[in-house]
Formats: C-alpha cells, structure tokens, sequence
C-alpha cells in the first residue's frame, strides 16, 4: 500500500520539474541564450556578406575609382543579401552549418576570381595572338565551372540563382550586357548536366555540354549584332569551343579539395564508395560471404526504390552495402 503514494509523490515532483523546466524556457536564461546565439549567428552571417562584397568588388574593379569601387560593392551587398533571403526561405538546412554558408561565399569569390586570372592571362597572350583578339577572350572565362560546384556540392536550386548573380557581376564587370546572357546559359547547362552525376567523366560531359551551347550563344549574339559574317566572327567561336574544357578541368581539381576541407560527400565520393575493390568490401566478401551478398542484393533493391521515391540512389546504394559491416568483427 504504501507504494503507491512514492509512486505518486514521484510523479508530482516529476511534473513540478518539468512544469519549471518549461517556464524557464519560456522566461528564463535558455530563451534568452537562444536570442543571444540567433544575434551572434545574424553577425556573423553579415560579416560575411560584407567581406565577400568587398572582395568581389576588389576583383571587379579593373582601375582604381572610389566610385566604382562603392558601386561595385553595394551591388555585391544586395545581389548577396537576396542570395541569402533565398537561402532563408528556400534551404534553410544550410543555415544550421557555418562551414556551408561559408563554402558558398567562397564559390561566389573564387568564381569571379578565376574568371579575372583567365581574363588576365588570355588579355597577356592575345597579344602577341591575331587570332584571338582581346575583345572576344571574354568567352572563354570559366564562369559556370562555379555553377557546377555548387550543383555538386549543394543542390540545383542554389546552384540557379548562383548562376544568374555570377553571370550578372561577370557582365557589369566586363561592362558587357550580352556576356550575362552568355554566362547564365552556360552555367544552366553546367547545372543541368550534373543534376545526376554517376561517375567521373561525368564532369567531362558537362564541359563538352558547356562548350556547344557556348559556340550556340555566341553565334546567337553575332546575329544579334549583325557580325555573324564578319571576319572576327571565327575569333569567338573558337574561344567558346575552348570555355567548356576549362570548365572541366578546374572541376575536376578543385572538387576533392573542397570535399575534403569542408567534410561534404557528393554523388562521386559515393561512388568510390560503391567501388567493390574497396578494401573494406574485400575484407567483408572473406570473412562474411553471405552478408557480402546479401548486401549486394539489398542495395540493388534499395536503389530501384529510390529512385522510384525520387530520392538519391546513390546514397541509398551505399547504405545497404555498408549497413551489416560490423559482421567483420564478430
């Protein structure tokens, strides 16, 4: 008899714990430190912003002007504040990581910083080059390689926007309208061509995929200007054909260093994974057979599901193959 009342008397005091657990949450310091770390959070965030415009507008510009210089800087502060209003509203999954937030500054910057080093250097070689005039080595910026990170390593929808405001800071950059056209189209391919990358050469498809509707865009844009017979009319056509493969080659290095420093696993690094060389596979097909094969057959099944679902059949691949291989201990 005597049971009941502890049993009921530890059940008041649990509730009278959790009844002042919850008003201290609702008026004590928990609620209040929640205020101080979205504030801490909403400062940083607008440090960022304002060091990547500043260097973004440090990259544009091309001639020292004070004027310039706070044009080109309040255009990256607003283009980057509506980039991260759409991240807000449509990603909110990358607000809760500093490191990704971070990651996308840096795509935006080191895109216009890549796309300044190719300018300067083709501007050095045009010289000495009659076949490759100053004027139209514009076309050969890789500029959607940046679209394509940003494909890999997040999704389409981020890499959409971040599409338009590259090629939009390219064209005022350059002091060319129709080069945001150029740049937009291309970086849409590039997005596109990736959406399901499955293996490796992958990324070389979507240079080659960049480049033709690059030659397409320019041939667009010399009728537009009426030059399509003219005899600089080869000039950019040629440098177009050429964009796509930088594009590829500088994905194709810069991927697995960002992977790596950031901690990010993309549909290739998932790929290795699938690799039934890898030497955790190996050990598990010898020391348990059947779960080996077992595993194999799940992961066929897993993936058809998925991709039935709509989901990422990769990553559902891996999981089954991986998921009895604690088995190796036992």
């Amino acid at each position: 008899m005597s049971i009941f009342p502890k049993m009921m008397l530890s059940g008041t005091n649990l509730f009278r714990k959790l009844s002042g657990h919850m008003n201290l949450m609702e008026n004590g310091t928990p609620k209040k430190s929640n205020k101080k770390a979205s504030s801490r959070i909403m400062r940083r965030n607008i440090s960022y912003l304002i060091i990547f415009s500043l260097m973004s507008s440090l990259i544009m510009l091309r001639e020292f002007s004070l004027e310039r210089f706070l044009g080109f800087f309040l255009i990256c502060a607003l283009l980057y504040s509506i980039y991260y209003g759409d991240i807000i509203r449509y990603s909110p999954k990358y607000m809760r990581e500093q490191k990704l937030l971070l990651l996308l500054g840096i795509l935006m910057v080191g895109t216009l910083a890549s796309g300044w080093l190719f300018d300067y250097l083709t501007a050095s070689l045009s010289i000495g080059l009659s076949y490759l005039p100053a004027e139209t080595a514009k076309y050969i910026l890789p500029i959607p390689a940046g679209a394509l990170l940003v494909t890999l390593l997040f999704d389409f929808h981020t890499a959409l926007l971040f599409s338009f405001i590259t090629a939009l800071l390219t064209g005022v950059w350059l002091s060319d309208a129709t080069i945001t056209l150029y740049f937009f189209i291309g970086s849409l391919i590039a997005s596109f061509s990736v959406i399901r990358c499955k293996k490796r050469s992958d990324l070389l498809r979507a240079g080659i995929f960049v480049s033709g509707i690059n030659i397409f865009s320019v041939l667009i844009l010399l009728l537009f200007s009426g030059n399509i017979h003219a005899d600089t009319a080869v000039s950019p056509i040629v440098a177009a054909s050429f964009s796509g493969l930088g594009v590829a080659a500088i994905v194709s290095i810069t991927l697995p260093v960002l992977e790596y420093i950031f901690k990010i696993t993309t549909d290739i690094s998932l790929l290795e994974l699938l690799d039934l060389n890898q030497p955790l596979m190996k050990n598990l097909m010898i020391t348990a057979p059947g779960t080996y094969h077992h595993s194999i057959i799940v992961g066929n099944l897993v993936e058809a599901s998925a991709e039935a679902v709509g989901v990422n059949p990769l990553l559902a691949r891996v999981s089954a193959y991986y998921h009895d291989i604690g088995k190796i201990k036992m």
